[in-house]
């Protein structure tokens, strides 16, 4: 069948948990005479099927295949390209598609939101449908909800009434969508918003949620215009990114992403960003043109990778040396590009993207700028609206790859191994590297490049299954591996557990500048590499007082945290001379200080900076923030991502359980509190028994305050770390935990409630009695139940 058009019409019960629905279907049958149709659907209870306008139909619901069979043998004159529509009353519980978060205690922004997640399959859990990627429809979905809630799905604002029993909204598309990006989103959603042009962008989040929407607008901006430049036009009437709750990741529903709230408020955190930027780069890729199967799956996947890196690339080459990113991209063996044997919803492993956007990289490089980019603009205009798989996909780039490169392409995505290199030692007292490629991955070939003192090189190319002699040959040469940076990083290359006369540190000892002459080559030479050099430590020619400079001429926002990183480890040495480590922490004060702040402390915040913290008076020069912090709301405007660089120091207990612990009670940020819980009891896993009480109090409170799942796990983690010996010292954190379970709803937590709290009774049979009978009367989730009958199945 070919479906032309859906058209929802119903409203959300939050009384029930169920979306009650009408879904008016116009489909093409695809035969003539066709006496049975065939639907997917998931849904909790399909109440009718009907002919537009006229009588019931015969239906029956097999709901092991999930599929919806529809007699047609009544309707006459059906044709092969003779448009019905169908009208089906359903309703559609909660699930992992359609999820409904009610406003829960401990959110510092208590609002309930209703959402739909799709991909790759679910869209037939809120929505009898034809689940499969190609078949493309147009799309509208017109729903009632509270007066003071909104509303925001694909296409455009069609209609928005207010009555006595409050709103109700409808959206349209007169484009077709994929049925996995029709989506819609209902909450009190505030919204923050600018325009491109003419194209209106905006952030949606739940009111009250703090963000840095403005540069998060400034960054989408950006990213629709280099890929405007790039790609072709936004095809789109609006862009937005929708930040919803209890959701680790985006998803690239057709002009509205959803995106966590708890990791994309941040833009200038290079995580969030690449986020927000992979999902904008799916509206070219997934949204205009989707998948012809999940097996192509890598198409869209892939470009999103490629296209987060690209519009990152004013943070990571700031040289614009013409790197490609390669080094950005995660590969696992055995994770193949293409996988056939898995199921749909198991292909989302490093295949599709990392190494996807490996494979297109090395395709990047071989044909240029100009045709890779003109290739991709053919295919997003021969495509437009439409699907492509992955033959047709290669088949575009077979002319300007050439005929062995493009059978070397077709080959790739279908590889399951990754290459690898062999290490040996070389007669010139080098490293013998011989590349391996058992399955084929590779299609364009490894290089690496040596610069000497005065500029000049000599270039080597890894062949398949030949020993290649790398060392210097000349004194003060330099080795660049992977010049173009269109392969991932020698790390995913390297088995790192074998490690014969440590061959790999001598390899990567070559890419170390030991002279000053070299250092100015290495800042010569691109971000990308400067970040992997520095991967390996600071190079010995950059001292206290040169540091500054070397800092400043280091092109990408990584580089520049991994120097201070690997700055503060040298400074930290306990065997360093006393008078260069003085020398050492004069030079990084005024570094790590700010304000304002350096772009590098927030974009590459995970880094482990605690060795900083060694080397200066981290209390003092941060103490405003610290003060700030144990002070309470609004936190003294200490944004999300500075707390993400500070979560990084070492602090004394009552610094910690002061700053961080009032930050997880009181911040107006859900994301700050999430950050301060999982801070400190990270500093519960290290703590010594003796400080015991006072985290066991922390996290007890955290349990008897929240159901925040986010907070709620970290708490719970940190009471089975920290509990006593006895259930009488463990009292306060059993009626914390007693207190869960009583609260007015079940949470997917109970069951670990129930366990922790029977651990903490520590074969206490009377304090195990006493919170059990404490709970007769309460409704818990099924496992909970289980458990507190049977807590031997913790």
């Amino acid at each position: 069948i070919d479906v032309q058009r859906y058209a929802v019409t119903g409203e959300f019960d939050w009384s029930r948990g169920r979306l009650v629905a009408t879904v008016a279907m116009t489909l093409l049958p695809g035969d003539d005479g066709l006496r049975s149709l065939r639907l997917d659907s998931a849904v909790a209870e399909v109440k009718a099927v009907r002919l537009a306008g006229g009588a019931d139909l015969p239906y029956a619901v097999d709901a092991e295949p999930g599929a919806l069979r529809i007699d047609v043998s009544r309707v006459p004159g059906i044709a092969a390209d003779q448009a019905i529509t169908l009208e089906i009353d359903y309703e559609a519980a909660e699930s992992e598609a359609l999820r409904a978060i009610p406003a829960r205690w401990g959110d510092p922004a208590a609002s309930r939101v209703v959402y739909t997640i799709s991909e790759p399959l679910n869209a037939a859990l809120w929505m009898p449908c034809h689940n499969t990627p190609e078949d493309r429809a147009v799309f509208s979905i017109d729903l009632a909800m509270d007066a003071h809630e909104t509303m925001i799905a694909n296409g455009m604002l069609v209609s928005d009434e207010q009555g006595a029993s409050g709103r109700r909204m409808k959206y349209a598309t007169d484009y077709t969508v994929p049925i996995y990006l029709m989506a819609f989103a209902i909450g009190d959603f505030e919204v923050e918003g600018t325009m491109k042009g003419s194209l209106p962008v905006s952030v949606w989040h739940r009111r009250g949620v703090p963000g840095d929407y403005g540069r998060l607008l400034d960054e989408v901006v950006r990213s629709i215009g280099l890929f405007e430049e790039l790609l072709v036009p936004y095809p789109f009437e609006k862009y937005a990114v929708v930040l919803v709750p209890e959701f680790g990741g985006g998803i690239e529903n057709l002009g509205i992403s959803f995106q966590g709230e708890l990791g994309s408020t941040a833009p200038t955190i290079s995580e969030d960003l690449k986020l927000t930027i992979h999902e904008i780069g799916h509206q070219w890729f997934g949204d205009l043109v989707t998948v012809e199967s999940w097996d192509d799956l890598w198409i869209k996947e892939g470009m999103a990778t490629l296209l987060a890196s690209e519009g990152a690339r004013v943070y990571l080459d700031e040289s614009g040396e013409g790197t490609l990113n390669g080094d950005s991209f995660s590969a696992g063996s055995h994770n193949p590009i293409v996988d056939p044997d898995r199921a749909p919803a198991d292909k989302y492993t490093s295949g599709p993207y990392g190494r996807a956007a490996w494979l297109l990289t090395q395709i990047r490089s071989l044909v240029g700028e100009g045709a890779f980019w003109g290739t991709l603009r053919d295919i997003l205009d021969d495509h437009r609206f439409g699907a492509i798989g992955t033959d047709e996909f290669l088949d575009a780039f077979a002319g300007p790859l050439g005929p062995d490169a493009a059978a070397r392409a077709r080959r790739a995505v279908r590889a399951s191994a990754l290459p690898h290199l062999d290490l040996g030692r070389s007669p010139s007292g080098g490293v013998l590297v011989t590349l391996r490629d058992p399955d084929g991955a590779l299609v364009a070939p490894i290089d690496l490049l040596w610069i000497a003192d005065d500029g000049t090189t000599r270039s080597q190319v890894l062949e398949v299954d030949q020993g290649v002699d790398v060392a210097p040959q000349r004194e003060g040469e330099l080795l660049i591996l992977d010049p173009l940076d269109r392969h991932v990083s020698w790390h995913h290359l390297v088995d790192f557990s074998e490690r014969p006369e440590d061959l790999p540190a001598r390899l990567s000892s070559f890419r170390v500048p030991t002279s000053p002459s070299q250092v100015a080559r290495l800042l010569e030479a691109g971000g990308v590499h400067q970040t992997a050099v520095l991967g390996a430590g600071l190079p010995e020619p950059v001292t206290p007082d040169a540091f500054a400079a070397f800092l400043a001429g280091l092109d990408a926002e990584d580089a520049k945290a991994m120097a201070v990183w690997v700055a503060c480890i040298r400074a930290a040495d306990p065997a360093l001379d006393p008078a260069l480590r003085a020398a050492w922490s004069r030079a990084l004060a005024p570094l790590l200080a700010g304000p304002p702040y350096a772009r590098w402390t927030e974009f590459t915040p995970w880094l482990e900076y605690g060795a900083c913290g060694e080397v200066v008076d981290v209390l003092a020069l941060y103490a405003d923030e610290w003060s700030a912090l144990a002070a309470g709301p609004p936190a003294g405007d200490v944004s999300d991502a500075h707390l993400r660089f500070l979560y990084n120091f070492d602090l004394p207990l009552e610094t910690v359980l002061s700053s961080w612990g009032n930050v997880a009670r009181h911040s107006s940020s859900l994301r700050a509190r999430s950050l301060a819980t999982t801070r400190i009891r990270t500093e519960a896993d290290r703590a010594p028994p003796e400080d015991f009480p006072a985290f066991r109090a922390f996290f007890s409170e955290i349990v008897a305050s929240t159901e925040v799942p986010d907070l709620l796990s970290e708490a719970l983690t940190g009471l089975s770390r920290t509990m006593a010996p006895t259930a009488a010292e463990n009292a306060e954190a059993l009626a914390a935990l007693s207190h869960q379970l009583r609260t007015a709803s079940t949470t997917p937590f109970d069951g670990w409630v129930v366990c922790v709290a029977f651990a903490l009774t520590q074969g206490d049979a009377a304090a195990w009695s006493e919170l059990v009978g404490g709970l007769d009367g309460v409704e818990l989730s099924a496992e909970a139940v289980e458990m507190l009958a049977n807590p031997s199945r913790c």
